[in-house]
């Protein structure tokens, strides 16, 4: 999961746990998962709309913040980071060496393949960053700080109980 989306994520789960808490109902399992299921398609829908603008989707977008964020990994690190299996990590960074936004570059162990962001990668970078944070002010810009706040925590913790 891309750290935008894991943010994301985090102010849906806190708000909707409030709400929810602060109005007395109780929080069905099952509601609380299809809010977040739900959250999660249409988030991801709409960004993938903004985002193929440059030619770019969601997927690939979360692996491309990455890089830029950590500088080059390994696969499995990419992997690991974004909390998604290995063979779609593979067949995404496939995919983005073909559009040449990615490239290998020498490791240690000649058993992992290490990549980082091109100059062409670096620079849909910088798009679909400006792409990416006008989505997310539009999403909050009418809530509370102290709301998205609580939110951070919120979902914060609940990804620790995972």
């Amino acid at each position: 999961m891309s750290r935008t989306i894991d943010i994301y994520l985090r102010r849906v789960y806190s708000y909707l746990g409030n709400y929810i808490f602060s109005e007395g109902y109780e929080l069905e399992q099952s509601l609380f998962f299809q809010r977040n299921l739900q959250f999660s398609r249409s988030f991801t829908k709409k960004l993938n709309e903004k985002l193929v603008e440059i030619g770019l989707y969601y997927s690939q977008w979360s692996i491309v913040y990455c890089l830029k964020q950590i500088g080059p990994v390994t696969l499995v690190e990419i992997s690991n980071h974004l909390d998604v299996e290995k063979p779609t990590i593979s067949r995404t960074v496939n995919r983005l060496a073909e559009q040449q936004l990615i490239e290998e570059v020498p490791s240690n162990d000649k058993r992992e393949r290490m990549i980082q962001l091109t100059k062409k990668g670096l620079e849909v970078y910088e798009k679909a960053i400006l792409i990416v944070s006008e989505f997310e002010q539009s999403l909050i810009a009418d809530i509370p700080s102290a709301d998205i706040d609580t939110a951070f925590r919120t979902i914060q913790l609940l990804k620790e109980r995972l």
